[in-house]
């Protein structure tokens, strides 16, 4: 579990990218870096924001006993004193960031502020008045003129690191993208073998049923070998739809299973129904697994004409997966094992397999180098959809980090401040 935490800070500064800041004087004020400040006010703020994102990816923010979960044996560290520390680094660095806005002449224009502007009116109106959603506001420790001066900041914020490095990172060198690459990504190809299998329509003999079509409303007769049969009234026997059935030489149904479609069982989200295989058959799959990884290691084309012939996914192209899918992940089977999978990688030279186990059968990888320019590359685009945004937020924060030994904190003030359990969940704004 510790090993998942210390990544969670990572995510969250991809999550909540923009950090708001409010100057206010009546406010107390906990961060100072030259002649700016942020207030503790805008410091739950942050936390709602926080507690809300969490609250969208499943966990229980509403219980005292998540916030009381230590995730750190060695210091006592609870999910409560995790986060709150990890806003207070984000905060810091953002304040850093205020300053740094202002010392490359930035300006926002009138329209970027009237986008802005547009916003809160539609909040307002949402909400029915402003005094009601300055009601709704105060359980994030804000009211309408901070969330403006928040709002305004974030657009600042954006600015800046478009300035800094492009808004798709154009601005940054190759060598830079090229460095963040390999340290970061992991390219294979793999032999899935599956431990499930999907359930189908049964016919009245246990065998799947071979559809026309993905309506599932024709059986797809074989109707060249197999041959009609009459009931004892002499009439020709018809399957469910009407339609005439025709049987093997043995009795069952005769399907045309290469033209055909099988009817697969669906759920209510339109998802094949899947069912596990016995441990004896998961055992068998499991020494094939591992018969293929010690048959292909250290032999690329061999592994290449092994995926082709045994593998039971479509997914034998080049893969890329991030050093870290991120603790949110977590929440998830379907993509919560990429992240042991690319340590696991990482662990590899090219060239070399690997078995992983995964919630749905043996993954057999094979390592392979890195193509250089891949995260350019259209054919990879979805792949790298993020890949400039989390790189212009790792160069973001290590440029705001050089400054971070001359900003204060009060930590009387910090001391006294909101926790996760006293703030809002904020999932709206």
């Amino acid at each position: 579990k510790m090993k998942k935490t210390t990544k969670i800070l990572c995510l969250i500064l991809t999550l909540v990218l923009c950090i708001p800041l409010f100057v206010s004087c009546e406010a107390k004020t906990l961060i100072t870096y030259e002649d700016k400040t942020l207030s503790v006010n805008v410091y739950e703020f942050l936390l709602s924001r926080m507690k809300g994102t969490l609250a969208y990816y499943g966990y229980e923010v509403d219980k005292t006993s998540f916030w009381k979960t230590v995730v750190s044996l060695e210091d006592g560290t609870t999910y409560n004193d995790y986060f709150r520390a990890t806003i207070m680094q984000q905060a810091v660095y953002y304040v850093v960031a205020d300053k740094m806005f202002d010392e490359n002449n930035l300006t926002l224009t009138d329209a970027q502020e009237k986008k802005i502007d547009d916003l809160l009116s539609a909040y307002v109106k949402k909400a029915g008045s402003k005094s009601k959603l300055n009601e709704e506001l105060k359980d994030y420790g804000v009211n309408y003129e901070i969330l403006r001066d928040v709002l305004i900041l974030e657009a600042k914020i954006e600015l800046l690191k478009d300035h800094l490095y492009g808004e798709k990172g154009e601005k940054i060198d190759t060598e830079v993208k090229e460095e963040y690459f390999n340290e970061n990504y992991v390219a294979f190809k793999q032999i899935f073998l599956a431990t499930y299998e999907y359930v189908t329509d049964k016919d009245r003999f246990g065998d799947t049923v071979y559809y026309t079509d993905e309506k599932h409303k024709t059986i797809s007769y074989d109707k060249v070998n197999g041959k009609t049969q009459t009931d004892e009234f002499g009439k020709t026997v018809k399957d469910i739809f009407g339609n005439e059935e025709y049987f093997t030489a043995d009795g069952k149904i005769a399907y045309d299973k290469t033209n055909g479609v099988i009817g697969y069982v669906t759920n209510k989200n339109g998802d094949k129904v899947i069912e596990e295989l016995s441990e004896e058959k998961k055992s068998e799959i499991y020494n094939k697994a591992k018969q293929y990884a010690a048959e292909c290691d250290g032999k690329t084309t061999l592994f290449e004409e092994y995926a082709e012939k045994y593998g039971e996914s479509e997914s034998n192209d080049l893969i890329y997966l991030y050093s870290s899918s991120g603790y949110y992940a977590a929440q998830n089977d379907a993509v919560a094992y990429f992240d042991e999978m690319a340590e696991l990688l990482g662990t590899l030279d090219a060239g070399e397999t690997a078995v992983y186990k995964s919630a749905y059968g043996y993954h057999v990888l094979a390592k392979y180098e890195n193509e250089e320019g891949a995260y350019a590359e259209e054919e990879n685009k979805d792949t790298f959809a993020d890949f400039a945004d989390t790189l212009i937020t790792r160069l973001f924060e290590a440029e705001c980090a050089k400054r971070e030994k001359n900003v204060k904190i009060d930590e009387s003030v910090f001391e006294e401040a909101p926790d996760m359990t006293d703030v809002g969940t904020n999932t709206l704004y």
